[in-house]
Parts: C-alpha cells; sequence; structure tokens
C-alpha cells in the first residue's frame, strides 16, 4: 500500500537556523546583516532590525561592536580590509583598478552604503578609515606601471563605487539590449585598467 505524503499539520518542522554564538560568529552575523541592510535602506536602519536578522540580541551588538556609528564604522573597515587583500599582489595599477571594479560589480553592498552616507547629512561621521590604508594609498605606491595621475585616480574611483549602484539605469537609459550586457563589467574594467596607467610609461595619452 502507497504511504499517503504528511499533510503540512503532520510535517515535521524545519530546523530553525541555530543563533550565532560567541564574540568572533555575532560580530560576523551582525556585520553581514548590517552591510546587507545598511546598503538596501540606508544607515538610519535601527539597530534592532540588524539584531533581528542576525539572530542575536540587541545588547549584543552594543557589547561587541558598539553604537549604530561604531557598527557602521566596522562594516567600512572590514570592506577595507577585503579590498586590501586584493591588491597585496599586484604592483599593476591598471590590473589593481579593473579587479577593484570586478569586485565592486560583485559585491555592491558597501558602494550602496557610500552612497546612502555621501547623501545623509545626519549620518556624516568621522573619516571612518586611516588614509594610509585606503586603496587609493596603495594604489599611489604601485610602480608597474603606475596610475598616471590623480585626475586617473578619482576618475576610476567614481567607476568603482559608482558603476555598482547605477548599472542598472545607465544600462537602461542607454538601451543597451540585454544580449550586449554580458562580460560589460569585464568590458568597462579592462577599459579603466587602461585608462587609469594612461601615460604612465611616458607614451602618448
Amino acid at each position: 500500500m502507497e504511504r499517503e505524503s504528511p499533510t503540512p499539520e503532520q510535517a515535521p518542522a524545519p530546523e530553525a537556523a541555530a543563533r550565532p554564538t560567541g564574540r568572533d560568529e555575532i560580530r560576523s552575523a551582525v556585520l553581514r546583516e548590517a552591510r546587507r541592510l545598511f546598503s538596501e535602506r540606508g544607515p538610519q536602519v535601527p539597530l534592532r532590525d540588524i539584531a533581528d536578522a542576525a539572530g542575536v540580541n540587541l545588547g549584543l551588538i552594543h557589547r561587541h561592536i558598539g553604537r549604530k556609528e561604531a557598527l557602521i564604522t566596522a562594516v567600512m573597515q572590514d570592506a577595507v580590509r577585503f579590498g586590501a587583500a586584493r591588491l597585496e599582489n599586484t604592483d599593476d595599477a591598471g590590473k589593481a583598478v579593473r579587479g577593484m571594479l570586478l569586485g565592486a560589480s560583485s559585491h555592491p553592498e558597501i558602494s550602496r552604503l557610500l552612497a546612502w552616507l555621501a547623501l545623509d547629512r545626519d549620518a556624516a561621521f568621522p573619516p571612518m578609515v586611516d588614509p594610509s590604508q585606503r586603496p587609493a594609498a596603495e594604489l599611489r605606491r604601485m610602480t608597474d606601471p603606475p596610475p598616471a595621475g590623480d585626475i586617473e585616480l578619482l576618475l576610476a574611483f567614481t567607476a568603482v563605487y559608482g558603476w555598482p549602484v547605477l548599472r542598472g539605469a545607465l544600462l537602461d537609459a542607454l538601451d543597451i539590449p540585454e544580449s550586449e550586457r554580458v562580460g560589460i563589467d569585464e568590458r568597462l574594467a579592462d577599459l579603466l585598467a587602461r585608462v587609469v596607467t594612461r601615460g604612465a610609461d611616458g607614451g602618448s595619452p
């Protein structure tokens, strides 16, 4: 005799996701959800919403990270560390910028958070990252080849942080068909790599 499938009432309830425990797990879960929610809703998202999404008690955010300002700073510092790690194994400014654009396109949360912070005067905080640790400082130290100059770096960072936010709107504004959007991030990254190092070897711009 064929066994009947259990009804929804009879079916076992799915196991609840395990709540993070320990300082490292809690910080990781909170930073992950903070990055997501800040990028979706802006820096004014309540800490309680972040705590609920991370599956932790609100008090644990205050204990392990601090207030809202400290949490946003921690999210940005985490992003800078991730970005710096991508630049460690190259001395080629063009290759580095190419990787930065592709990384930002794959993980647009930080670009969106930066846009929110730039537009929200109430969320203006003191510098959150030591200038010497910023990607711009690392790019300026590269020599094989180096960046052509600060104007080229300004264009590069405008693309790196602006493209992930405006990508869909810009593609639609230019009526670029879906068939031509495949690989467009890589093509844009290749172009940016050439621009940021143009003239660095003494050649014509």
